[in-house]
């Protein structure tokens, strides 16, 4: 992560939060998505030989189609007046770690042995808010070397209730006794 995509995202997150936060983080990945799709517009936008009111007149252009707020649309522009949307996706990576630092969410990474239902992932979510103290949201992956059981990644802590650790730990006793 690079310093200007750290202070960019903050600064967006500064006149946006509380109110327009979320709204404004949708926006942004809109936005980024579009580009995403179009690499041609992406080319043009990010050509700095080409006159800024060009370039400005298609930002106004996708500002209004995709509804954006007043704020978002004036940061969008001045990424481009400064070439710097080619930090775009860096600033909304760091962008979605403030707003949930702000809204005291925090992410994990659960690796499962098989595929979970929504019950059993909303007991999953319960159980590691209670461990953390804080709203989770959670990124959900297969592995089915782990025999059974999950492993979850909350910032540096890792809960490994996995069959696969289980028998390990199990072997590990067995070879010191």
């Amino acid at each position: 992560m690079s310093v200007a995509g750290k202070r960019y995202a903050k600064a967006i997150m500064d006149v946006l939060y509380p109110a327009k936060a979320e709204a404004g983080l949708q926006q942004l990945q809109n936005f980024a998505a579009l580009l995403d799709e179009q690499p041609e517009g992406r080319s043009f936008l990010q050509n700095p030989a080409l006159a800024g009111d060009r370039r400005r007149r298609l930002l106004e252009e996708i500002s209004y189609a995709l509804a954006f707020d007043r704020r978002v649309a004036n940061f969008v522009y001045i990424l481009t007046d400064r070439n710097r949307l080619s930090l775009l996706g860096e600033i909304i990576r760091e962008y979605q770690k403030l707003l949930d630092e702000r809204l005291g969410i925090v992410r994990a990474r659960v690796t499962a042995a098989h595929s979970m239902d929504a019950v059993q992932e909303r007991e999953l979510s319960r159980k590691l808010e209670e461990m953390t103290g804080k709203q989770v949201r959670m990124e959900i992956a297969v592995d089915p070397s782990l025999i059974g059981g999950v492993i979850a990644q909350v910032g540096s802590t890792i809960y490994d209730g996995s069959v696969r650790q289980q028998l390990q730990t199990f072997k590990s006793r067995l070879i010191e006794e």
